[in-house]
Protein backbone atom coordinates (compact mmCIF):
# COMPACT_ATOMS: atom_id res chain seq x y z
CA UNK A 1 0.00 0.00 0.00
CA UNK A 2 1.30 3.47 -0.88
CA UNK A 3 1.78 5.65 2.22
CA UNK A 4 2.56 9.33 2.01
CA UNK A 5 1.61 10.59 5.48
CA UNK A 6 3.23 10.11 8.86
CA UNK A 7 1.97 10.32 12.43
CA UNK A 8 2.41 13.81 13.87
CA UNK A 9 3.61 12.28 17.15
CA UNK A 10 5.81 9.30 16.31
CA UNK A 11 6.39 9.61 12.57
CA UNK A 12 4.96 6.16 11.73
CA UNK A 13 3.83 5.85 8.12
CA UNK A 14 0.10 6.28 7.65
CA UNK A 15 -2.44 5.83 4.88
CA UNK A 16 -3.28 9.04 3.03
CA UNK A 17 -5.47 11.54 4.89
CA UNK A 18 -4.50 10.23 8.33
CA UNK A 19 -2.70 12.46 10.82
CA UNK A 20 -2.02 10.06 13.71
CA UNK A 21 -1.40 6.37 14.18
CA UNK A 22 -4.08 4.45 16.13
CA UNK A 23 -2.15 4.74 19.38
CA UNK A 24 -1.68 8.51 19.17
CA UNK A 25 -5.08 9.31 17.65
CA UNK A 26 -6.70 8.22 20.91
CA UNK A 27 -4.87 10.95 22.87
CA UNK A 28 -5.40 14.00 20.64
CA UNK A 29 -7.97 15.61 22.95
CA UNK A 30 -5.77 14.95 26.00
CA UNK A 31 -2.78 16.56 24.26
CA UNK A 32 -4.88 19.58 23.28
CA UNK A 33 -6.19 19.96 26.83
CA UNK A 34 -2.64 19.85 28.19
CA UNK A 35 -1.55 22.43 25.59
CA UNK A 36 -4.35 24.67 26.81
CA UNK A 37 -3.26 24.36 30.45
CA UNK A 38 0.46 24.82 29.78
CA UNK A 39 0.08 27.66 27.29
CA UNK A 40 -2.22 29.48 29.71
CA UNK A 41 0.31 28.98 32.52
CA UNK A 42 3.20 30.26 30.38
CA UNK A 43 1.14 33.26 29.31
CA UNK A 44 0.37 34.08 32.93
CA UNK A 45 3.80 33.31 34.42
CA UNK A 46 6.17 34.67 31.78
CA UNK A 47 5.37 38.39 32.20
CA UNK A 48 5.83 38.07 35.97
CA UNK A 49 9.13 36.25 35.52
CA UNK A 50 10.37 39.04 33.22
CA UNK A 51 9.33 41.62 35.81
CA UNK A 52 11.09 39.78 38.64
CA UNK A 53 14.31 39.20 36.69
CA UNK A 54 14.46 42.91 35.83
CA UNK A 55 13.93 43.88 39.47
CA UNK A 56 17.11 42.18 40.74
CA UNK A 57 20.20 44.36 41.00
CA UNK A 58 23.39 43.15 39.27
CA UNK A 59 25.12 43.06 42.66
CA UNK A 60 22.50 40.64 43.96
CA UNK A 61 23.15 38.32 41.01
CA UNK A 62 26.87 38.55 41.87
CA UNK A 63 26.11 37.67 45.50
CA UNK A 64 24.06 34.66 44.42
CA UNK A 65 26.84 33.53 42.05
CA UNK A 66 29.41 33.82 44.88
CA UNK A 67 27.27 31.58 47.05
CA UNK A 68 27.03 29.05 44.19
CA UNK A 69 30.77 28.52 44.41
CA UNK A 70 32.23 28.76 40.94
CA UNK A 71 30.81 32.22 40.28
CA UNK A 72 28.68 31.68 37.18
CA UNK A 73 27.53 34.77 35.31
CA UNK A 74 23.93 35.33 36.36
CA UNK A 75 21.42 35.91 35.03
CA UNK A 76 22.68 33.82 32.14
CA UNK A 77 22.71 35.01 28.57
CA UNK A 78 20.47 32.75 26.49
CA UNK A 79 21.29 31.98 22.87
CA UNK A 80 18.20 31.32 20.77
CA UNK A 81 18.74 29.78 17.33
CA UNK A 82 15.94 29.51 14.79
CA UNK A 83 15.93 28.54 11.13
CA UNK A 84 13.47 30.81 9.35
CA UNK A 85 12.68 31.90 5.83
CA UNK A 86 14.13 35.29 4.91
CA UNK A 87 10.64 36.78 4.67
CA UNK A 88 10.05 35.85 8.31
CA UNK A 89 12.92 38.02 9.60
CA UNK A 90 13.00 41.79 9.75
CA UNK A 91 16.04 43.68 11.08
CA UNK A 92 16.01 47.44 11.71
CA UNK A 93 18.52 49.81 13.21
CA UNK A 94 17.56 50.65 16.78
CA UNK A 95 17.62 54.26 17.99
CA UNK A 96 20.14 53.18 20.65
CA UNK A 97 23.68 53.33 19.33
CA UNK A 98 24.89 49.96 18.13
CA UNK A 99 21.54 48.24 18.62
CA UNK A 100 19.24 46.49 16.21
CA UNK A 101 15.60 45.44 16.40
CA UNK A 102 14.82 41.98 15.13
CA UNK A 103 11.29 40.87 14.36
CA UNK A 104 10.77 37.15 13.81
CA UNK A 105 7.68 35.39 12.55
CA UNK A 106 8.12 31.88 13.94
CA UNK A 107 5.65 29.09 14.56
CA UNK A 108 4.99 28.71 18.29
CA UNK A 109 6.48 25.18 18.61
CA UNK A 110 9.71 26.27 16.91
CA UNK A 111 10.00 29.46 18.94
CA UNK A 112 9.32 27.78 22.28
CA UNK A 113 11.64 24.91 21.36
CA UNK A 114 14.46 27.35 20.62
CA UNK A 115 13.88 29.17 23.91
CA UNK A 116 13.77 25.87 25.78
CA UNK A 117 17.05 24.71 24.23
CA UNK A 118 18.61 28.10 24.95
CA UNK A 119 17.57 27.96 28.60
CA UNK A 120 18.93 24.43 28.97
CA UNK A 121 22.24 25.50 27.43
CA UNK A 122 22.41 28.52 29.73
CA UNK A 123 22.01 26.33 32.82
CA UNK A 124 18.89 28.19 33.92
CA UNK A 125 17.90 25.21 36.06
CA UNK A 126 20.96 25.83 38.24
CA UNK A 127 20.02 29.48 38.61
CA UNK A 128 16.46 28.48 39.49
CA UNK A 129 17.75 26.11 42.17
CA UNK A 130 20.00 28.81 43.63
CA UNK A 131 17.13 31.30 43.67
CA UNK A 132 14.83 28.83 45.44
CA UNK A 133 17.22 28.47 48.39
CA UNK A 134 18.69 32.00 48.49
CA UNK A 135 19.06 33.51 51.94
CA UNK A 136 20.73 36.72 52.96
CA UNK A 137 20.57 38.30 49.50
CA UNK A 138 18.99 41.36 51.08
CA UNK A 139 22.45 42.07 52.50
CA UNK A 140 23.57 42.93 48.98
CA UNK A 141 21.85 46.33 49.09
Amino acid sequence: MYRDDSCAVCGESLPPDHFYCREHAAGVDDRLHEVGVLLHRVGDDLPRLVELLAAVAPETWDYLADVAGDEPTWPPQVTVRLRLQGDDVDVDVDPETGGVRVTLAAALPELLGAVSRGLAGADAARLAAACRVAEGANASH
